[in-house]
């Protein structure tokens, strides 16, 4: 345990940029001590009543919660409690616990206790990350339900009356929804990653935000000086007056800076010598299209379907959803375009359920669209919702995780399939899609000049692409040191994905996180790419960026970094020739991969 006197500096990952300066706040976890009561025959009947009272309890709670969410902070983030009222209504839960008691004669905490754990123990084992962080919502719920059945309270963020940097070994969807915005001014929080539900809210509230602090709950008391940066993922314990108000007035630089940053959003992302590229947002819920607009995105890249069938789950989206949302994002992002990727999922629970199997490893398995031709009811609804949502225009589809062109193919004859269908029972549809290909793996970057006379469009994933050419896990600490955008495989391989395009005459943007550093992307530039799709936040940077430089420079900085042997050498090649010309205050990004 660290030492609780003097000065000292936890490190996390950093998932909402921004400094913030103030005393902690500690939440303390409820107590999980949960203990297995034996229950006679006779009372069996009791218990279970008294579960169904808690659930209804909880259920009810999740209503009022999501209403004043929807009141106060509107109805992106109202969702968050979708989820969650989902999951305590899904039959599963309700049968499963309640057999338990039955079968076991046994209390309803113990029950309920051993049904989460068995679903979270399915989720920790997904390699997807955005799946697996969704435990979040399932360890929320069941903290509810243990409450409810026990009678305790939970916190209410929304009644805080001072300036707080939130401490907690986790904080739950609903708890940060809920939270008042004007007194908490950090999130310094043990677990969770990139992908979860805490990142996704912080950063669209504009709350600085640490995650993966380990230990924090239990190194930090209430009251001590904190001061957190969520660029960094930092967290000062105690400073002294010297870092304190270094950080202070690193705070006036970051705002004065953001300021300028944002005077630029409404001019072109243009090099000195005339070359435009496009720069587009990567969405994953639709309510964020504003946002997007507001940092300057020229539409979106990357819509990521999924998140729609998360926030339903354990249900599956009807047709009408996927037309609700997609007709939602375009009219949004008008006269912009936007990127549909279909779904990308395979391994959390409820598809477990669809196809009557787990997957052990669903990142290698039956994911994306190898999930989607293996369930056609489920692609066809997804894709019918789209056609109707595109008859009016402003939407192009996407078809991720290829690896042969026969995949293509398939999907091609289904869209069409499902248009003439539409067109029969006298529905408006297109007369023809923008049809896509994420070329995200070893495979379709191979075979990109086969890929291209397919599609109208390609999408390089750099996400999936860098992991699968590294063999490598980037969520593994063990091995995340090796995951280097910049390897010479990785820039080969896009290099060749770009002369099969140009050969092919269809256009190619990326949508990896590659985009989002803005060395990155100026060595894309050079490259050839002429789009770029990035979380809306790093698009100002970006766009600052390609505005000092010439496209000639960058040619020639491209030719000389393919030509470099190692990742670390083209590294410092990009950050001797733009570093200086970064915005004012920000590292060279690619120093820190």
């Amino acid at each position: 345990m660290p030492d609780m006197s003097g000065f000292r500096t936890l490190r996390g990952l950093g998932v909402s940029a921004g400094i913030a300066v103030g005393s902690a706040l500690l939440l303390e976890a409820p107590s999980t001590s949960i203990f297995r009561v034996p229950v006679p025959p006779e009372r069996i009947a009791r218990e279970i009543t008294r579960l169904r009272r808690a659930l209804v309890r909880c259920k009810r709670q999740l209503l009022q919660a999501r209403e004043r969410a929807l009141r106060e902070a509107g109805e992106g983030y109202a969702r968050v409690f979708d989820a969650q009222i989902m999951i305590l209504e899904d039959s599963s839960l309700v049968r499963e616990t309640t057999e338990s008691i039955r079968r076991d004669g046994v209390n309803a905490e113990w029950a309920v206790r051993g049904i989460v754990e068995r679903y979270l123990k399915v989720l920790s084992g997904l390699v997807d990350s955005a799946v697996r962080e969704r435990g979040t919502d399932v360890e929320d719920v069941h903290a509810r339900i243990q409450q409810a059945l026990s009678g305790g309270p939970r916190h209410d963020l929304s009644e805080l009356k001072e300036d707080v940097i939130i401490v907690s070994r986790v904080l739950s969807p609903s708890d940060l929804v809920l939270l008042n915005r004007n007194h908490v001014a950090g999130l310094a929080i043990e677990e969770g990653g990139q992908t979860s539900h805490t990142a996704i809210i912080a950063s669209a509230l504009r709350v600085p935000a640490v995650v993966g602090l380990k230990g924090i709950a239990s190194a930090v008391r209430s009251g001590e000086s904190l001061i957190l940066d969520g660029g960094s993922g930092t967290v000062h314990v105690e400073p002294t007056s010297e870092v304190r108000e270094g950080y202070l007035e690193s705070a006036r630089e970051s705002k004065r800076r953001e300021e300028s940053l944002m005077a630029e959003r409404s001019l072109p992302a243009v090099t000195t010598d005339g070359a435009i590229i496009g720069l587009l947002a990567n969405l994953e819920l639709a309510e964020e299209a504003a946002a997007a607009v507001n940092s300057g995105a020229e539409g979106v890249g990357l819509y990521r379907s999924e998140f729609l069938f998360l926030h339903l789950s354990p249900d599956l989206p009807s047709e009408e959803s996927h037309r609700a949302t997609y007709r939602s994002l375009a009219e949004s992002m008008s006269p912009r375009l936007v990127v549909i990727r279909t779904l990308d999922l395979g391994g959390e629970k409820y598809f477990h359920r669809i196809l009557e199997k787990e997957e052990g490893n669903p990142v290698m398995g039956l994911r994306a669209i190898r999930f989607c031709l293996k369930r056609k009811d489920v692609f066809r609804t997804q894709l019918r919702g789209f056609l109707r949502a595109a008859a009016q225009g402003g939407l192009a589809l996407m078809i991720p995780m290829i690896t042969e062109r026969e995949e293509l193919v398939q999907a091609r004859e289904i869209l069409e399939a499902c248009r003439r269908e539409l067109l029969a029972e006298g529905t408006p549809v297109p007369d023809r899609v923008s049809f896509g290909a994420m070329i995200e793996t070893p495979a379709a970057a191979a075979t990109a000049d086969i890929l291209a006379r397919e599609v109208d469009f390609f999408s390089i994933g750099t996400n999936d692409l860098i992991q699968y050419s590294l063999a490598i896990d980037r969520g593994n600490p063990s091995v995340s040191y090796l995951y280097r955008p910049l390897h010479p495989a990785v820039l080969r391989q896009i290099q060749g994905i770009l002369e099969a395009a140009r050969a092919a005459g269809i256009r190619v943007s990326l949508c990896g996180e590659m985009a989002a550093d803005p060395l990155c992307a100026a060595l894309l530039v050079g490259m050839g790419l002429r789009e770029l799709s990035m979380k809306p936040s790093a698009i100002p940077e970006v766009k600052h960026l390609l505005r000092r430089v010439s496209l000639a420079e960058l040619e020639d900085m491209a030719r000389t970094a393919l030509a470099l042997p190692s990742a670390r050498e083209i590294e410092d090649l990009l950050q001797q020739r733009l570093g200086e010309r970064l915005p004012s205050g920000i590292a060279c990004p690619v120093g820190n991969k």
